[in-house]
């Protein structure tokens, strides 16, 4: 009853950081994905995968969350945005601003590498401290590599990483190419190569410390990246037809996001992505069979966000407060979980989560503080500007 419980008050508060001051978008306006709004759907996506993340967490301690279980089916989603909002918004400065890639190091790929190796140290700290604690030790080298995050300490700092190796590469095709096709099916197949690359890496065994690309999640959502640069290069002429066929899309959208879920369950129920583990005699295979599925999951899932986005548009203090510290949150989350996971076991789930996004959000905050400090930026938590 409890988990019940939680599940609903997690949905509710979702709803109302992402529904309050919410209001219709004029019939003139034609720039659905616009950065406000696009920040702002993050702050409220951040909040959603630390839920997904605590499921994890639970799932890993062998407790079944219940109908919690429910953010955890949609994780991809979450992330696949980030991915194919990342895509969209540098396609579309690089576009619009002819002096974009000046100060790109430091207006993009900085403001990702400060807080990652902020958020890296503290984790490394945190496990050299446990290390000492539970009287086992690292070797030289995972320490080293897991300083110059070549290991990662969690391995749920990698989309960090992804998101720095893909901006370096756009820093570097869109310096040379002058048009943006060429340059969105380069981005294409680098991409493609990343994918390949994780499809065969396998997942983890050290349990503590992973090298890059361990896992499926390096590669199951990340085709979003190029996709949302595409969809900035003929934005005019989708949203054209969006607004013409809204129904339809709405209606086609929908039903097949609740098609692509059910048979989405069915594959997490499989553990479609691990049957390594199990002596398949086919894993490349079934993690091509859940890629593919999840793919086109992603796709239609977009293709209904655009599509609402299209009618309202969102916004209010707290939304906007939480897409600005997002990336710090996504980073961080798993040590609030990770570390106040005693508050579950003494107070039950309700304590654990209030605390956990409590702590995440203060954390989060003061991390993206420094980061500003560090890279001279005076763009504040409160202050309603975008970055």
């Amino acid at each position: 009853m409890e988990f019940t419980v939680a599940f609903y008050v997690c949905i509710a508060l979702l709803g109302a950081v992402l529904l309050a001051g919410v209001r219709k978008r004029p019939a003139n306006d034609m720039a659905f994905f616009d950065r406000v709004s696009v920040k702002e759907i993050q702050g409220a996506i951040a909040l959603f995968i630390i839920f997904h993340q605590i499921v994890v967490a639970l799932d890993a301690a062998y407790i079944n969350s219940k109908d919690l279980w429910f953010f955890y089916y949609y994780g991809i989603l979450a992330v696949a945005f980030f991915f194919f909002s990342s895509g969209f918004g540098l396609m579309k400065r690089w576009m619009t601003d002819d002096n974009y890639i000046k100060g790109f190091m430091k207006r993009r790929i900085f403001t990702v590498l400060v807080p990652f190796f902020i958020c890296n140290y503290i984790y490394l700290t945190d496990a050299l401290l446990s290390n000492i604690a539970f009287k086992k030790h690292f070797g030289f080298e995972e320490v080293i590599c897991s300083f110059f995050g070549v290991f990662l300490v969690n391995n749920e700092m990698w989309f960090a990483v992804e998101i720095m190796i893909l901006y370096v590469v756009f820093r570097i095709v869109f310096a040379k190419i002058r048009k943006p096709l060429p340059g969105i099916i380069i981005m294409t197949a680098v991409v493609l190569v990343m994918m390949t690359i994780g499809l065969f890496s396998g997942h983890s065994t050290t349990g503590v410390m992973s090298y890059w690309f361990k896992g499926e999640w390096w590669y199951n959502t990340i085709l979003m990246f190029p996709v949302g640069m595409l969809y900035a290069y003929k934005e005019e002429r989708v949203n054209k037809v969006i607004r013409k066929a809204f129904v339809s899309l709405i209606v086609a959208s929908s039903i097949l996001f609740v098609l692509m879920d059910y048979i989405h369950r069915i594959l997490i129920e499989n553990s479609i992505y691990w049957t390594e583990l199990y002596g398949s005699p086919n894993d490349i295979l079934d993690k091509l069979t859940g890629l593919c599925q999840e793919t086109l999951f992603e796709l239609i899932f977009l293709v209904l966000v655009v599509t609402i986005m299209s009618r309202v548009r969102i916004g209010n203090p707290v939304i906007k407060f939480l897409g600005k510290i997002s990336l710090e949150t996504i980073m961080l989350n798993y040590l609030l979980i990770d570390k106040l996971f005693f508050l579950y076991n003494d107070y039950g789930i309700s304590i654990y989560l209030a605390a956990v996004l409590a702590g995440t959000i203060i954390s989060a905050s003061l991390i993206y503080v420094v980061k500003n400090i560090v890279l001279e930026r005076r763009s504040g938590l409160f202050d309603g500007k975008v970055t």
